[in-house]
């Protein structure tokens, strides 16, 4: 078996009293707005993390902004939120974090008509309230599910992002870190026969994917092809008008 990598093994929580939220921009804020409704202010925001700007109160959450550094002196036993919205840097700093011994927090709701009562979640993990997680789906660890639908036997890789209104219906296989954007339908695979994301596809706003998606590719259109494609074909459309 292949060993896992480090932020792959990072443990992780979902009960806890107090969090440090790793981001402060604009997808950390939207993020700590959608907790509040799991939390009903049951967890206390202690700290933001910015590695590039720190060292002042936030203006909309209130609380300081410190460096990964200073979370070390003042917030090693406080669990992590991993908030930002790139999946790539979600895995970068939680390697980190591993290295340092921290613990990611998790955001979910566990209602029985959400979340599929046999899902198995990993660290990390955050799925909007009106997330609807199907039997027999495997999320890894740092997913973000942002109000989106998975259906029945689905994996989807660590770090990966799925959009508000996003769809993966049946059997499907998404690697890591994988983006599937807003409103973006991802069509049914076969039992014994899934279809297939490869690591870091991305997946654009509004895309069809009728079959299986190479790793790195970046896909547009209804159905969905490749930026490429969706080029030339545009070009061809021009020439003919």
């Amino acid at each position: 078996m292949i060993a896992k990598p480090p932020e792959e093994r990072i443990g992780g929580v979902e009960a806890f009293d107090q969090i440090v939220l790793y981001g402060s921009r604009g997808h950390s804020q939207m993020i700590w707005q959608v907790l509040q409704g799991i939390w009903q202010g049951r967890a206390q925001l202690r700290a933001v993390i910015d590695d590039l700007e720190n060292g002042f109160d936030h203006p909309a959450l209130g609380v300081p902004v410190i460096s990964g550094g200073e979370r070390l002196l003042r917030f090693a036993d406080v669990p992590v939120l991993l908030s930002m919205g790139d999946g790539a840097l979600r895995a970068r700093i939680a390697a980190r974090l591993a290295a340092e011994g921290a613990v990611l927090a998790s955001a979910l709701h566990r209602r029985p008509e959400s979340i599929a009562p046999d899902a198995q979640i990993g660290a990390g993990c955050i799925l909007n309230p009106a997330t609807l997680i199907s039997p027999n789906v495997t999320l890894g660890a740092g997913v973000q599910v942002l109000a989106a639908a998975i259906g029945h036997d689905v994996t989807i890789g660590a770090y990966s992002t799925l959009a508000y209104g996003a769809v993966v219906n049946g059997h499907v296989e998404m690697g890591r870190q994988v983006s599937i954007g807003a409103g973006a339908i991802i069509n049914n695979g076969r039992p014994g026969r899934p279809l297939r994301i490869g690591d870091g596809a991305v997946i654009g706003a509004g895309a069809v994917v009728m079959r299986d998606v190479a790793a790195g590719a970046r896909m547009v259109g209804n159905p969905a092809m490749t930026t490429r494609d969706w080029a030339r074909m545009q070009a061809l459309v021009r020439r003919a008008r």
